[in-house]
């Protein structure tokens, strides 16, 4: 991958975050709440700042750009702009941002089981959607060829039960999920991000880049079997024609993981909401900049467009490709 060609478009993805705290700010005026939530949000608010310009300055890095044009562009000395900046500093805020918005959401979904129905069985709260999670299940059971009858008697679940979790009346627990899918020839892993979002919990935000890049595959599988598996060539009508059939060939294959604009290309032409995966895509991208160190040395300069980028995979390579899978 050239130097222009940047794996990891940071600012942008905090850029949109930054956004939403600056509309929930608004929103909070507008409720005329407290001055101690409103300087809470103001906070927060500040911070998302702070860490996006570590990662504009990062991201213009890795394009190409000198520590003069750096430091031109924030109207600071060069020599400021290094000791700023530095790849130490970066690192270390972008880490704690990811740090943060991992300590905010639950991360062991053992640990938040479903809220239990006055019956007995499993429901979520109502205002948890379970339609994507039902609508995947029902798939795979309808591909299954077995009776809702034949489910209930090998897996030991009430046929009402299993109804009304295929209809997205009830959210069932984990090991149940685990339970349908091994039964209908399913994978529960491209499961696990329907289940969580149904249940209002979000990923944890540290990950190795192996285990996030596997999850991130999974979860646009399982987005794809909530739509019924449509075919390639439906996604590529879909998406407007702005994914290609070997692009989609390869995020179905696990062969890819595709960087933000084609990942929200992907999700929208599945009926899904790029925000649904946006946190294990971000999980990707921390995980590379974190263990892979791609971010130029202060002390040097970054490296010309036409140089050996080595051979550490990036997030957009393939298997087929030199170097080894993620």
């Amino acid at each position: 991958m050239q130097a222009t060609d940047s794996p990891l478009p940071l600012a942008r993805n905090i850029a949109e975050s930054v956004q939403a705290l600056a509309e929930g700010l608004l929103a909070a005026e507008y409720d005329e709440q407290d001055l101690a939530a409103l300087l809470r949000r103001a906070g927060e608010l500040t911070r998302e700042v702070e860490y996006y310009v570590c990662a504009a300055v990062h991201d213009a890095r890795i394009k190409g750009a000198g520590w003069e044009a750096v430091a031109e562009a924030a109207a600071v000395s060069a020599a400021t702009a290094r000791s700023r900046w530095t790849e130490k500093t970066v690192r270390r805020r972008l880490e704690r941002r990811a740090e943060e918005r991992s300590a905010a959401r639950p991360q062991d979904p053992a640990a938040h089981p479903a809220q239990p129905h006055p019956d007995g069985q499993d429901c979520a709260p109502g205002e948890r959607p379970a339609g994507k999670l039902a609508a995947a299940l029902s798939h795979l059971h309808r591909s299954s060829g077995l009776t809702i009858r034949e489910v209930a008697d090998r897996t030991g679940l009430s046929p009402s039960y299993v109804s009304r979790i295929l209809s997205g009346e009830r959210l069932p627990t984990w090991p149940v999920v685990e339970l349908l899918a091994a039964l209908v020839d399913g994978d529960p892993h491209e499961l696990l991000l329907l289940w969580e979002n149904a249940h209002g919990m979000t990923p944890p935000a540290r990950q190795p880049l192996s285990d996030a890049a596997a999850r991130l595959n999974a979860a646009l599988r399982g987005l794809y079997l909530a739509a019924a598996s449509p075919s390639p060539a439906q996604i590529h009508e879909a998406s407007g024609g702005a994914l290609n059939l070997a692009t989609i060939k390869d995020i179905l294959r696990g062969q890819l993981v595709p960087d933000w604009k084609t990942t929200v290309a992907f999700v929208r032409a599945v009926d899904a909401k790029p925000a649904d995966i946006r946190p294990l895509w971000e999980a990707v991208h921390y995980a590379f900049l974190v263990f892979l160190d791609p971010i130029p040395d202060a002390s040097s300069e970054p490296p010309s467009a036409d140089a050996d980028p080595g051979s550490a995979p990036t997030p957009e390579r393939r298997p087929d490709e030199d170097g080894p899978p993620l």
